[in-house]
């Protein structure tokens, strides 16, 4: 019974591991916060915080098929491991730059942009592992625990990280997030005994990430969810730029949109609560289903909505996003080839680091000729229309099952 309560978190192997993805997680999300006023602190302004957030992201986006592609090549404990250090390494000379008041933009964005590229290797190697941490059965629960953990931090993380900056300064909070990275590679260092996948024989680069690309093209409810949820990370990139717009004419400001983006965060939780409890028989097709109900957050903003209203709409949003995907990971890592697994994972990661800056980017021309409100009305389509797209035209997103009920139905 006690197994039953804890489900996932009763195997040690995925125990260990989500106790060490919690607390990096935990401290991932005390930077954001920090990052901005270190670069405040050192004279950077705007343009310095733009060029470090851009390094960041560039790092994770460039470097993210190469750690798929190393993930199906080498042990993936050992790749998390690896890239665990590399963060710790980063974060800990930000801090002691800090300490030390000798800090300077260009290496902020410079350590930042090594901190992306560890990420990058990080991410597909952690998401192909699941499934060797823990049993199948239990595989959905697993990833929604990861996501609950994830967004909780998510609530509670930019709160203590501003009371650590008034208190003691942005040096504390690198110093933290750098312990935070040695505690997760504690934990995956215990993690052994945990059974390998049959890893391929070594080609040259672009032949693996082919191999990658040809296992999605194997599955056609992949290739057709990875273009429609591309174009939902558009739209949500056009929110993003002009949420914040909206809030600063209509609704009171800063206070307004931190309300809004907290609301989120809240939804984030309740979405991991749900993918944690509720398994859809065919849950590719729910995912995309859910999916499209995230477009509620940029129409109501057109016009405003009661800010209540429109806290409701970013609970929503998140929660959707968070149970869709937990759903999503969960049939990825059943149906794809154990091979090809990290592989796949990293352009799934790929094509959201890339197209949602291109949203972001695209959210300033775009307001001009159609304006805020018709620059919105895009957003929303982009979330929804794709989704229910491919939910209608391809036959195969309806066809993949749980699998108890697959397996249920080949044997009889």
């Amino acid at each position: 019974m006690v197994g039953e309560r804890f489900g996932p978190l009763s195997e040690r192997p995925f125990r260990l591991l989500w106790l060490g993805r919690t607390g990096s997680a935990f401290g991932d999300a005390l930077i954001p916060v920090a990052l901005a006023f270190a670069v405040l602190r050192i004279g950077g302004g705007a343009t310095g915080l733009g060029l470090v957030l851009a390094s960041y992201t560039v790092g994770r986006a460039s470097f993210v098929a190469l750690g798929g592609v190393w993930a199906d090549r080498l042990p993936r404990r050992a790749v998390m491991i690896g890239a665990d250090l590399v963060r710790f390494s980063t974060q800990a000379a930000t801090a002691a730059l800090l300490f030390g008041h000798v800090l300077h933009v260009w290496e902020l964005a410079v350590l930042q942009g090594i901190a992306g590229a560890g990420g990058g290797f990080f991410v597909p190697a952690s998401t192909a592992f699941v499934p060797q941490a823990v049993t199948r059965a239990r595989l959905q629960q697993a990833n929604a625990l990861l996501s609950l953990s994830q967004s909780a931090t998510n609530i509670f993380g930019p709160a203590v990280s501003g009371a650590i900056v008034a208190a003691a300064g942005p040096a504390w909070v690198f110093a933290i997030d750098a312990g935070s990275f040695l505690f997760s590679t504690a934990f995956l260092t215990a993690l052994r005994g945990v059974e390998a996948h049959v890893r391929p024989s070594a080609q040259r680069f672009w032949h693996d990430l082919g191999d990658g690309w040809r296992e999605v093209r194997r599955h056609r409810w992949l290739t057709a969810g990875f273009l429609g949820f591309a174009l939902g990370n558009v739209g949500i990139g056009i929110f993003l730029v002009l949420g914040p717009l909206v809030a600063r004419q209509h609704l009171g400001g800063a206070q307004a949109w931190g309300l809004i983006l907290t609301a989120g965060a809240i939804g984030g939780v309740l979405g991991g609560l749900v993918g944690y409890r509720i398994r859809p028989r065919r849950p590719v097709a729910a995912a995309f289903a859910v999916w499209a109900w995230g477009a509620a957050l940029p129409l109501a903003l057109v016009p405003p909505l009661p800010l209540a209203l429109i806290m409701a709409a970013s609970g929503v949003l998140t929660l959707t996003i968070i149970f869709g995907n937990t759903l999503w990971e969960t049939a990825l890592q059943q149906e794809v080839r154990p091979d090809r697994l990290a592989r796949v994972g990293s352009i799934d990661w790929l094509l959201s680091l890339c197209l949602m800056p291109v949203g972001q980017a695209l959210a300033g021309p775009l307001s001009g000729p159609l304006g805020v409100r018709g620059t919105l009305l895009l957003a929303a389509a982009l979330m929804c229309v794709p989704n229910l797209s491919v939910l209608a035209f391809v036959r195969e997103v309806r066809h993949v099952r749980r699998p108890e009920l697959a397996e249920a139905t080949v044997s009889s």
